[in-house]
């Protein structure tokens, strides 16, 4: 199978802790191993029929399925007491430390599948299972895990060297140098590190690097070939074309004593491997230059382990080959969490390709379901697997099938080991004692460390890749970032920045002036790029305003309201810019700024303004409150998480945070009244096309106390009565009345499917209500805004104006209530002049305008 494989977190509410030393006994009490010591382990299981407690097990870190394999260690065998159950618990003790035990349980009554018995099961046992110990005292047991890997660094699309037409040939092509050799070799060394670290320092993926190094032909060789590329072997990745998805050749297996040698057939190692990584440097020239073939990556799983074929993963060698390596090995992490784990939703390795649960029924009947959720609370890429792969408890890593058991000293057992080089960090190299638990004297070292997610930095080629840009901890420190929290408080420990988002209604327009107060969100600060983000709330949406210096070309923005992650499809949404003023040229077509276009959904009711100040360009945006949105909130206490990536002109990338990390914000509650927009609308003149309507006008009718009297509308008595005109549906008006009365001025507007008008629903503003003290707006029976107000004596000037997602209640011209509209789609068909209340109003003129 290409690939497939993944797991969740433990569902049950009990929390363990999940990354820690062997100091103590790992407890893990909903899942088949449910404790693990240094000299035992506990097993609980279910059987089909009843029957005695039985374990095979046996010491070896050789799995009795690997092929070609002979010597497998002697198996013992544990019972519990004579009673037959189904339910069964037993604990087999008396085991050495820190050493892989291999077990089967007695299940007479199950019928393995084919699968299982490829696996080892037989004769009343179940398929073969491990576990690992926990090393003795001033150690610490993981699992070492070997990956075979080929590279090919000087492979060549010899055709592209040849135009057709043409006798002269492209430039000959350098073979890649020691010092780029030993950038290839970093790549690897940081997707180690970032497994390494994200597993607990439980998983040591240890990648083995084999090099051919031979001039290879990447497809056919052209007639009358030069003679510097005459003769050249066909790489053995090429898989008979240019490019073959999904990772751009061919799998083959490689054998780490004779890496020249081709083969498909498997190979008895006498300490096998089970993964292994090929990759071709492709070259061809575009005509100007040699450049790298780029790709995504192709993994086939473990399936084939038991016939010897080991989990194989291929990718060409223009793009982030950290990033490759990392996610295509994963995938072949998944598949080994398959055959290691029960593979149950809580027993996998993540499938890093996340995608949230759902069941989609056709027409026909046919379902199409993605059962198990794999969109955790995580940005993009390296943030999926650093959230999944920390989801994984210490007890799970432990019972990997595949590699084999190490114990590595860990002297202070704060389970962060102290001086070993082999492996991808230790105590020494970060900087922390491997004499004391916690060198800053409030947290383990093991938990200071891992408050980094060591993804290197965001998605790139890895020849144009600059220094890491994940956020490091001090191991010394007990405020990492220096904001005046301690790491272990500190909702961000990395970030000196409060994830707090500020009470204030921006007016979208490009303009930084108005943010002069608001504290910064995030920064980049690079030679090459420097950036700056804030962000606020108000009523009407979330704003942002970028501030961004440097020869940029593009910029990725995701957003997740919901708090599940931005593969949830839950609240998610995003924009990507493109920088129109690139290079330092004059502002793009027709003077703009940037260009911006929906990213991660269709971005409904965006709002963005950009301008650019000397060299700084400026892009303010909201994501709007209720209306054409997706989100929606009141006061404070909503999470926002927000993700910056930035592109230059070469194609490097930079993150605000660190990599792909949501920076998840909370809205300060509100004090006071929301500021105004600077975006009111004017006083309606009756001119065209405005419509005046005066007592006698056609197409108003009265009701419930109304009447023309004294060349006036005029109610009288305490009961409600409308003053209604008609309108063809619209979703945006002005209405304006010249008001006189005791008390509550009320202007409304009702949907076609309202009956029964009144002002406890669809739109209404008051002046002068609860005893001519408050004015506010009524939406759907819920007030909003709050003014101290009431008729004034004489003649009032009142207008109710909906437009563009806003409410605005003007009084004599001045700007008095503004609100978000909670349903800027919804159609009207009739504006209304309420009275009742005893008010006694009196209406002498009304003006609108659609």
């Amino acid at each position: 199978m290409l690939f497939l494989a993944t797991v969740l977190i433990g569902q049950s509410g009990f929390e363990v802790s999940r990354h820690v030393s062997d100091k103590s006994a790992l407890i893990d009490p909903m899942r088949p191993v449910v404790e693990i010591s240094k000299t035992s382990f506990t097993l609980q299981y279910y059987t089909q029929t009843a029957c005695e407690t039985r374990v095979e097990f046996r010491a070896s870190d050789t799995p009795m399925t690997t092929f070609g394999a002979k010597n497998f260690g002697k198996p013992e065998i544990r019972r519990g007491g004579p009673e037959k159950k189904t339910l069964h618990r037993i604990t087999l003790g008396d085991l050495k430390s820190g050493q892989r035990y291999f077990y089967r349980v007695w299940d007479p009554g199950s019928k393995p599948t084919s699968e299982e018995t490829n696996w080892g099961a037989k004769d009343g046992w179940r398929r073969e299972y491990a576990v690992s110990t926990q090393a003795k005292k001033g150690q610490k047991a993981i699992i070492h895990l070997p990956v075979k890997v080929l590279l090919m660094p000087n492979v060549i699309n010899v055709e592209s060297s040849h135009p057709r037409g043409s006798v002269n040939i492209a430039p000959l092509p350098e073979a890649l140098t020691p010092a780029d050799i030993q950038k290839i070799r970093e790549e690897f060394a940081a997707s180690s590190r970032f497994l390494w670290v994200n597993s607990g320092m439980r998983l040591w993926i240890d990648y083995q690097i084999h090099i051919d190094p031979r001039w290879q032909r990447w497809g056919p060789e052209p007639e009358r070939v030069d003679k510097f590329f005459a003769g050249w072997p066909l790489s053995r990745s090429y898989a008979g074309k240019d490019f073959a998805d999904p990772g751009g050749g061919d799998f083959t297996i490689v054998d780490v004593k004779d890496p020249l040698k081709i083969s498909k057939a498997p190979i008895v190692e006498t300490k096998p491997f089970s993964g292994q990584i090929e990759v071709a440097f492709v070259r061809k020239w575009n005509g100007v230059k040699w450049e790298f073939y780029t790709s995504g990556g192709g993994t086939l799983g473990i399936d084939g382990w038991p016939q010897g074929i080991p989990a194989r993963s291929q990718f060409l060698g223009g793009g982030d080959i950290a990033w490759l390596a990392t996610h295509e090995f994963h995938h072949a992490l998944e598949s080994h969490g398959q055959y290691s784990l029960s593979y149950r939703e809580d027993e996998r390795i993540v499938f890093n390709h996340p995608e949230p649960r759902f069941r989609r029924v056709a027409s026909n009947g046919t379902a199409t379901e993605n059962t198990w959720n794999t969109a955790g609370k995580s940005g993009e890429h390296w943030q999926t697997m650093w959230f999944w792969d920390r989801v994984l408890s210490d007890a799970q890593w432990l019972r990997m099938y595949f590699g084999y058991t190490l114990s590595v000293t860990d002297a202070d057992e704060d389970g962060f080991p102290d001086d070993d080089r082999r492996l991808p960090l230790d105590e020494r190299r970060f900087g922390s004692s491997p004499n004391k638990f916690s060198t800053d004297g409030e947290m383990s070292d093991l938990a200071k460390v891992m408050l980094s997610t060591w993804a290197p930095s965001p998605l790139q080629s890895t020849w144009l890749k600059q220094a890491d840009q994940t956020f490091k901890p001090s191991p010394t420190r007990k405020d990492s970032d220096g904001d005046g929290i301690a790491d272990g408080q500190d909702p961000y420990p990395l970030i000196p920045f409060a994830p707090l988002i500020y009470p204030m209604s921006a007016t979208v327009d490009g303009k930084p002036e108005e943010w002069s107060g608001v504290p910064l969100a995030g920064k980049v600060d690079r030679a090459e790029i420097k950036a700056t983000y804030q962000q606020s709330h108000g009523a009407a949406g979330y704003y942002g305003l970028l501030r961004i210096k440097g020869k940029w070309r593009r910029l990725q923005a995701a957003f997740d309201g919901e708090g599940q992650g931005v593969y949830s499809n839950v609240g998610t949404q995003g924009f990507e810019a493109t920088n129109l003023t690139a290079a330092n040229r004059a502002p793009g077509p027709s003077g703009g700024v940037v260009d911006v276009k929906p990213y991660l959904g269709r971005a409904p009711g965006l709002k963005w303004k950009a301008s650019k100040m000397g060299d700084e360009v400026i892009i303010e945006f909201m994501w709007p409150n209720r209306g054409d949105g997706i989100w929606y909130w009141d006061r404070g206490g909503r999470e926002i998480g927000s993700c910056f990536t930035l592109f230059d002109l070469e194609g490097r990338t930079y993150s605000i945070w660190e990599p792909y990390q949501l920076f998840y914000s909370l809205m300060l509650e509100p004090a006071g009244r929301d500021p105004m927009p600077g975006n009111a609308p004017k006083e309606i003149a009756p001119l065209n096309p405005t419509v005046v309507v005066k007592p006698g006008s056609d197409g108003v009718e009265l009701s419930g106390g109304w009447k023309v009297q004294d060349n006036a509308f005029q109610h009288s008595g305490p009961n409600e009565g409308a003053l209604v005109i008609k309108v063809p549906r619209s979703t945006e008006f002005d209405l304006f009345a010249v008001i006189e009365g005791k008390s509550d001025g009320i202007l409304a507007a009702f949907q076609p499917s309202t009956r029964q008008m009144g002002a406890g629903v669809d739109y209404i503003a008051f002046i002068g209500g609860y005893e001519n003290r408050i004015t506010r707006f009524r939406f759907f029976g819920k007030e909003v805004g709050d003014e101290r107000l009431g008729l004034a004596q004489g003649l009032n000037r009142i207008q109710l104006s909906r437009r563009e997602g806003q409410i605005w209640l003007l009084v004599n011209g001045k700007p008095t209530l503004w609100a978000v509209d909670p349903n800027p789609k919804a159609f009207v068909d009739r504006l209304v002049i309420l009275g009742g209340y005893g008010g006694n109003q009196r209406v002498s003129e009304i003006r609108y305008r659609l």
